[in-house]
């Protein structure tokens, strides 16, 4: 069975370097999928309108993985000078990311998906 990183579409802006994703347990957000929750596929499944409504999508962690990059340290709470390269990884709010991502959701979405990254068009209303 797979596992799926919840990404938030609302709570990520245009002034984003990194896009956003849902900590464990429905707890909060953050950009580094070290620190990222892995949600199974029962339970996105038993709670699409939530997990995957377009204000969120759940996408298979190996993709997300994949796509992910190295951070800057300078961007994220909690880094040390001795922490391992693989723990700043977070995914770029990129135009081509966001079409990654959402080519990849576990399934269609309830609502538009309405991605800001920087050169995206504004939002109207």
């Amino acid at each position: 069975m797979a596992d799926f990183y919840v990404i938030s579409v609302h709570h990520t802006q245009r002034r984003d370097r990194y896009i956003t994703l849902w900590r464990p347990d429905d707890r909060g957000y953050c950009w580094r999928t070290i620190a990222a929750g892995k949600y199974d596929q029962d339970r996105v499944n038993a709670s699409l309108g939530y997990y995957n409504s377009g204000e969120n999508i759940a996408v298979p962690v190996e993709i997300v993985d994949a796509m992910a990059r190295p951070g800057d340290p300078r961007d994220f709470d909690v880094v040390s000078e001795d922490m391992p390269i693989s723990a700043l990884r977070a995914v770029p709010n990129t135009r081509d990311a966001w079409k990654r991502l959402i080519a990849h959701a576990i399934a269609p979405t309830q609502y538009p998906i309405r991605a800001e990254y920087p050169g995206a068009r504004h939002r109207k209303g």
